[in-house]
């Protein structure tokens, strides 16, 4: 079970780690059509985005922990 939870966790922590490197993009991911230009993201929703990102990877972070230890 730890191996599927690590190999499955591995893309989640990518899109973790590219959204809070990149919040701009992440944010347009599969949603360019509907814009003819780029949008201006507001401050507070590049933070969120981050946080979000942040809270993420610590989620999957104690999952694995406690399926090591549980």
């Amino acid at each position: 079970m730890l191996f599927i939870l690590i190999v499955l966790s591995i893309p989640i922590y990518g899109i973790c780690i590219w959204s809070f490197i990149e919040p701009e993009e992440s944010l347009m991911f599969g949603n360019r059509w509907r814009y003819n230009g780029t949008p201006e993201f507001s401050e507070q929703q590049i933070l969120i985005t981050k946080i979000g990102a942040i809270m993420g990877i610590i989620f999957m972070s104690l999952l694995i922990i406690i399926e090591i230890f549980a």
